[in-house]
């Protein structure tokens, strides 16, 4: 456990981690909306007190963090793209099933097994223009999960603080910058 001055935690501390299996970044194929495209794969397990949060009614909000930083010696990085992705998950106890929502989809699944592979992978996120990175030389593309707590219900914000049950997150993760998506300025 790491204490900071003046004895408070870091939240990360007691968060289940998410790990990052894979990530890559890429450009729009043919017949796409033009852009530069994600594809992101964490894993962990969700904890048993959220699961059974759900199974009571209370939805969980994750979400799929990423940003384009450019790294400068004279001052603090600037960025220069952030996104983020959200995805709801949430269990109909009158049908049984879970149901998945995010951009304005909504998918239906049997069981929590089934849901999770959607919440922990992302395919063909549209995270920025086209042209964003120029000159790859100082770009830092970055990408994180975590749980939203601030979409628990408020008592279970409170309560929960600090506990490992209740949060799910990763650190800013690097992502590789492949030479076909850099735009070379002249």
């Amino acid at each position: 456990m790491t204490f900071s001055v003046g004895g408070s935690y870091s939240q990360d501390v007691y968060a289940v981690e998410a790990t990052l299996m894979k990530a890559t970044l890429s450009l729009d194929e043919p017949g796409e909306r033009p852009g530069l495209f994600v594809a992101s794969s964490f894993e962990f397990d969700l904890p048993n007190a959220l699961s059974e949060a759900l199974h009571r009614g209370i939805p969980l909000y994750f979400i799929h963090e990423f940003r384009l930083s450019k790294e400068r010696w004279y001052w603090f990085d600037k960025t220069k793209v952030e996104s983020r992705f959200f995805i709801r998950l949430a269990f109909d106890p009158l049908t049984r099933r879970y149901r998945l929502s995010y951009n304005g989809l909504s998918h239906s699944f049997d069981s929590l097994e089934q849901a999770l592979p959607y919440i922990k992978s992302i395919r063909r996120w549209r995270v920025a223009s086209s042209n964003a990175i120029r000159n790859a030389d100082n770009y830092i593309a970055e990408i994180r999960f975590h749980l939203d707590e601030t979409k628990l219900p408020k008592p279970m914000q409170v309560v929960n603080v600090g506990s490992s049950d209740w949060n799910i997150t990763s650190d800013w993760e690097s992502i590789t910058i492949p030479a076909d998506v850099v735009m070379i300025s002249e």
